[in-house]
C-alpha cells in the first residue's frame, strides 16, 4: 500500500516535468492520478476492514486457504492426468510451492478493493440507485483475471456463512454468486476451473461445519438444454443410452451431464457410463470420482449423507432450482428462461416451502407430477414432507466475464433483462434500505467501458488497475522487454497473385515440419513442445471446412516428404475442431487432449493433437498454457477478436502468430501494409461497443419477457403456470414491475420520451393481458403445458409465427423466427428426381492451369 501511494506521488510530480511532454494533457493526467488515489483509498478501506471486523478476517483467511487448495490441486490434478501412476499425495507435495499459491499484486489489490462492499450489503457501492458502482478488471489475457474473481467468490461464500441472518433472511442456503458468460465453450472451461475452488471450499467446510455451516457448498452449471439436461428424467435417459453405448448421433439431441472428464481435485479420469448415476427417489444426479483411496469426493469417501456423496456439482436444471448452489455458472442466454420457468425464482431466494427430500418447492414446481405434499419411505430413504422455509438471501455478487462480448443485439437484450435480474436480487438488510448485488466485470479488450457498463447494469464504473501516465506502467502491470520475458511475435504473410489456400498449405507444412525438426534435434522438452500443436484460426465455418480437407489431404501428404527441404518428415493425425458444430459433450475431451504433451506416454493413452482448427470459439476462455503457435487465416472482423484469439498462444513459452492475409481483400491488404505500426499500437484500435437496451427494436423483442419475468417471480401467487390468470392489472406487483422498468429506462437513457414510450408499450401489454384474463372459457397460463389442457397460453414462442405483442424470446441471441424455404420448379410442384449432371464446358481447348511446379517435390502429391 505504501509502495502504491509513493508511486502515485512520483507520477504526480512528473506531470510538471517538461521531459514528460504532458503539458497539453494536464487535465487527463490529473484525472488519472485522482482515480489512482481513489483506488488506493478503497484498498486501504479493505485493509482496515480486516483489522476491525473479525468475521471479515475469518472469511478472508477462508478465501486464501481455499484459493491455495484450488491452485495446488489444479496443478496436481494436471500432473496426475499426464502420469496416472503418481499418487495424489506425491502430486500435491510437488505442486505445493510458494509460487503456485501466491497472489499477484493486482489480484490481491482487487480482492481488498471489493471486500467492504461484499462484507457489508448496505455499502454505498450496492445502493439501489445510479450511485452504485461496478468494478471492471481490465488486464491482458493470461494475466490471472480468473483467479482474482475466484478469490472474491470464495470470500463471498464465506462471509455469508459468518453473517447468516442479516435482514431476517437465510444466507447459508441459496445462490451467493452468479458468473455469466456468453459462449458455451467459455462456460464449460470456467466451470471446470471453478469446480476445483468449490471442492476446496467444501473440504474446509467439512473440517469445521460449526463455523462454515451444515449446508454443502455446491456449484451449478446453468446453460442451454443442448449442453446440460433440463430435467432428471432427461438425465436418466442420457445415462441409460450411454450405458447401452448407443451414442447420440451428434450435436442437438440432448444435454449431457458429463462435463468433467477428470476429477478436478485429484485428476482421476472419469467415465460417463460408470461415474454418473441418477438416484430416482432423491431425483439427484451424482457425479462421483472413481478414486477409492485418496479423493474426498470419490467412491471411497464414507460418513457423508446420501445427498452429499460425489463431487459438489449440479448439472441438471431441475436440481439447480431445488437445491440452489452457492455458485451458479451460466450463459447470459439462460436468463431468457425467467418468464418461461417459474422455478427460476428460487435462484433469487424467492422461496417459502421446502420438501425434506427434494429441496425447495416453488409454486411452479408443484405442477410437477412427481412432487406432492408428502412422500412415503422408499429405497432406503425416510418419509418426507413439505415444510415452511425462511426466505433465502439473493445473490451478493454477479461476475460478468469477457465483457467485450456483451454488445450488439445480445448486449441490448441482456441490458434489458438485467432490469429483472437486478429487481429480483434486491433486498433490505435493514428496513427502508434496499440493496443490489455487487457487479464485477472483466475483459482484456475494451473501449468506452463506462458507457457500456452504465447501459448494461445502470451503475457507475471503476476500472482497475487505473491508468497511469504511461501505458508501460500502471504499478500493478508493467511492460517487460521481450529479451528477458517471453512474448509473442507476429508475422504477416501476403503473397501477391497467389491463392490464399495455397499460401495456407505452405505455411501449415513449413510450421509443422519445422516443429518436428526441432523436436527430433532437441528431444521432448518444454522448449520444443509448445510448437508441436498448430492452432488454425478461421473467421467462418466455410473457410475452416475447406482447410480441414486440405489438412487431411495436401498438408498430410506434403509433410511426409518435408525432409527433402531440410526440415523433418512427419505424420499427423486427424485434425481436431473447436467450432459451434461440435457436440457439447465432446468439448471437454478436446480441451483435455490439448493439454497432452508430445513425448513418451503410457500405452493406450490418447495421442496429442497435431492440428487444431477453430473459429472464434477459441477466442475467449481457452486457457491451455502449452500452446505456442497459431496461424490466423485472414484478418478477423474486429481488433478485439484478433487480440483475444492470438492471446491463446505464447502463455508459457514465446508465442508465434502467422497472419495469412488475402491480397484480394482491401482490408487485409491495408493491415499487411501497416503491419508493424498496427501491432505496435494494437490496443488503440479496439472498437467501442454498442449497447442500447431501450432502443425501439430491443424493446419490441424483450419488453414482454422482462415484464412477465418480474410479475411471475415477484409474488408466489403469480408464479405457477396458471398464475397468469390471477394477475391484478392494478395490483402492487404489476405497479412495482412497471415502475422498475420506467426507472431503469430513465437511469440508462436520461430521456423522458423513452420513459414515456416504455410506459405506453407496457400499458399495451398489460391491457392485452387483462383482456385475455377476462376472456370466458379457458384458464390463462404463461405457456401451454402437459396435463394442463384447459390452459390458454399468454406468451408465444418466436417460431410460432410472426412476432406479435406477447411473443417472448427463448434465447437472447435468436430473437427472429426462422424462415422455412421450400424449393419448387417453375410450375410450383416439387421435382420428382434430381436433374441430370451436365459437365461445364471449357471455353478453350486447353486444360485449366495449375499453380503447382512438377519439379518441386513440395508442390505435388
Amino acid at each position: 500500500m505504501d509502495g502504491y501511494r509513493s508511486w502515485i506521488a512520483r507520477q504526480k510530480q512528473s506531470i510538471d516535468d517538461p521531459a514528460a511532454g504532458l503539458h497539453a494533457y494536464r487535465a487527463e493526467a490529473e484525472e488519472n492520478m485522482r482515480l489512482a488515489g481513489r483506488a488506493a483509498d478503497r484498498i486501504q478501506a479493505g485493509i482496515d476492514l480486516l483489522r476491525d471486523d473479525p468475521d471479515a478476517l475469518d472469511a478472508f483467511r477462508f478465501a486464501n486457504r481455499a484459493m491455495a487448495h484450488q491452485r495446488v490441486h489444479t496443478i496436481a490434478a494436471g500432473d496426475r492426468r499426464r502420469s496416472p501412476s503418481t499418487s495424489l499425495d506425491e502430486a500435491v507435495r510437488a505442486a505445493d510451492l510458494p509460487k503456485n499459491r501466491s497472489w499477484r499484486p493486482f489480484q490481491l489489490a482487487f480482492l481488498l478493493l471489493n471486500l467492504p462492499s461484499l462484507a457489508d450489503p448496505a455499502h454505498p457501492e450496492r445502493a439501489d440507485d445510479s450511485s452504485a458502482l461496478a468494478d471492471l478488471l481490465w488486464f491482458p489475457t493470461g494475466g490471472g483475471k480468473t483467479e482474482a474473481y475466484l478469490g472474491l467468490t470464495a470470500f463471498t461464500l464465506a462471509i455469508r456463512r459468518r453473517k447468516p441472518h442479516l435482514g431476517g433472511l437465510d444466507a447459508e442456503h441459496g445462490v451467493a454468486v452468479i458468473m455469466r458468460y456468453t459462449l458455451r465453450l467459455l462456460t464449460i472451461q470456467q466451470f471446470q476451473r471453478a469446480t476445483a475452488l468449490i471442492c476446496a471450499c467444501e473440504v474446509i467446510r467439512r473440517e469445521e461445519p460449526d463455523r462454515w455451516g451444515r449446508n454443502p457448498f455446491r456449484i451449478g452449471l446453468w446453460v442451454g438444454g443442448r449442453v446440460t439436461p433440463n430435467t432428471t428424467d432427461q438425465c436418466s435417459d442420457w445415462v441409460k443410452e450411454r450405458k447401452r453405448e448407443k451414442g447420440f448421433g451428434g450435436f442437438g439431441r440432448m444435454g449431457s451431464p458429463h462435463q468433467l472428464t477428470s476429477c478436478p481435485w485429484c485428476g482421476t479420469k472419469m467415465e460417463a457410463g460408470r461415474d454418473i448415476t441418477v438416484e430416482p427417489t432423491l431425483r439427484r444426479t451424482f457425479v462421483t470420482c472413481p478414486d477409492v483411496y485418496e479423493c474426498p469426493f470419490g467412491v471411497g469417501a464414507f460418513g457423508l449423507p446420501p445427498d452429499e456423496r460425489g463431487l459438489p456439482i449440479l448439472v441438471v436444471d431441475e436440481e439447480i432450482y431445488r437445491h440452489p448452489p452457492s455458485l451458479v455458472i451460466a450463459t447470459v442466454d439462460k436468463f431468457a428462461q425467467l418468464p418461461w420457468k417459474g422455478e427460476t425464482q428460487a435462484l433469487f431466494g424467492q422461496v417459502s416451502r421446502r420438501c425434506t427430500r427434494h429441496g425447495y418447492v416453488t409454486p411452479a414446481a408443484v405442477d410437477a407430477e412427481w412432487e406432492s405434499s408428502s412422500h412415503p419411505a422408499a429405497n432406503g430413504h425416510p418419509a418426507a414432507s413439505t415444510v415452511d422455509a425462511v426466505r433465502v438471501r439473493p445473490p451478493d455478487l454477479i461476475v460478468q466475464d469477457e465483457l467485450h462480448l456483451i454488445s450488439g443485439p445480445l448486449g441490448s437484450l441482456t441490458g434489458l433483462y438485467e432490469t429483472a435480474v437486478d429487481r429480483l436480487s434486491t433486498w433490505e438488510p435493514e428496513h427502508g434500505r434496499a440493496v443490489r448485488p455487487k457487479v464485477i466485470a472483466s475483459t482484456a479488450t475494451v473501449r468506452r467501458a463506462d458507457r457500456q457498463i452504465h447501459d448494461l447494469f445502470a451503475r457507475r464504473t471503476a476500472v482497475f488497475p487505473p491508468s497511469g501516465l504511461s501505458a508501460d506502467d500502471t504499478f500493478f502491470a508493467r511492460r517487460r522487454d521481450t529479451s528477458t520475458t517471453p512474448g509473442r511475435r507476429y508475422v504477416g504473410i501476403c503473397a501477391q497473385g497467389v491463392r490464399t489456400k495455397s499460401v495456407a498449405i505452405r505455411v501449415f507444412v513449413a510450421q509443422l515440419a519445422a516443429a518436428q525438426h526441432l523436436y527430433e534435434t532437441y528431444g521432448a522438452s518444454d522448449l520444443t513442445d509448445p510448437y508441436m500443436t498448430l492452432v488454425g484460426y478461421f473467421n467462418s465455418l466455410r473457410d475452416l471446412g475447406g482447410m480441414r480437407r486440405l489438412v487431411e489431404d495436401d498438408v498430410s501428404a506434403r509433410l511426409t516428404r518435408a525432409d527433402r527441404r531440410g526440415l523433418a518428415a512427419r505424420r499427423i493425425g486427424e485434425p481436431a475442431e473447436l467450432t459451434s458444430r461440435m457436440a457439447s459433450d465432446a468439448i471437454p475431451d478436446i480441451l483435455a487432449k490439448l493439454d497432452i504433451t508430445f513425448g513418451r506416454r503410457p500405452k493406450g493413452s490418447p495421442r496429442p493433437i497435431d492440428v487444431l482448427l477453430a473459429t472464434n470459439m477459441i477466442a475467449v476462455g481457452v486457457d491451455v498454457s502449452r500452446l505456442g503457435v497459431m496461424v490466423v487465416n485472414n484478418q478477423p472482423k474486429s481488433t478485439a477478436e484478433y487480440i483475444q484469439a492470438t492471446s491463446r498462444v505464447g502463455r508459457r513459452a514465446p508465442g508465434l502468430v502467422f497472419t495469412v492475409l488475402n491480397w484480394a481483400r482491401p482490408r487485409d491488404l491495408s493491415h499487411y501494409e501497416t503491419f508493424e505500426s498496427f501491432h505496435a499500437t494494437i490496443y488503440q484500435h479496439v472498437e467501442a461497443l454498442s449497447v442500447t437496451p431501450f432502443a425501439d427494436r430491443a424493446v419490441d423483442r424483450g419488453l414482454t419477457g422482462v415484464l412477465a419475468s418480474l410479475v411471475r417471480n415477484l409474488k408466489p401467487d403469480y408464479n405457477p403456470n396458471r398464475g397468469a390468470q390471477w394477475v391484478d392489472r392494478r395490483g402492487e406487483v404489476v405497479s412495482h414491475a412497471v415502475r422498475s422498468l420506467e426507472l431503469r429506462a430513465r437511469d440508462v437513457t436520461d430521456v423522458q420520451h423513452t420513459v414515456d414510450d416504455v410506459r405506453i408499450r407496457l400499458d399495451a401489454r398489460l391491457d392485452y393481458w387483462e383482456q385475455k384474463r377476462r376472456a370466458p372459457g379457458a384458464v390463462l397460463g404463461y405457456r401451454a403445458a402437459r396435463r394442463q389442457g384447459d390452459v390458454a397460453p399468454l406468451l408465444l414462442e418466436p417460431d410460432s409465427g410472426p412476432w406479435r405483442l406477447m411473443t417472448c424470446p427463448t434465447s437472447l441471441r435468436e430473437v427472429e423466427p426462422p424462415i422455412r424455404l421450400i424449393f419448387t420448379d417453375p410450375a410450383g410442384h416439387e421435382p420428382e428426381e434430381e436433374p441430370p449432371y451436365v459437365p461445364r464446358q471449357q471455353t478453350d481447348g486447353n486444360p485449366p492451369a495449375t499453380e503447382a511446379d512438377p519439379s518441386d517435390p513440395m508442390e505435388t502429391t
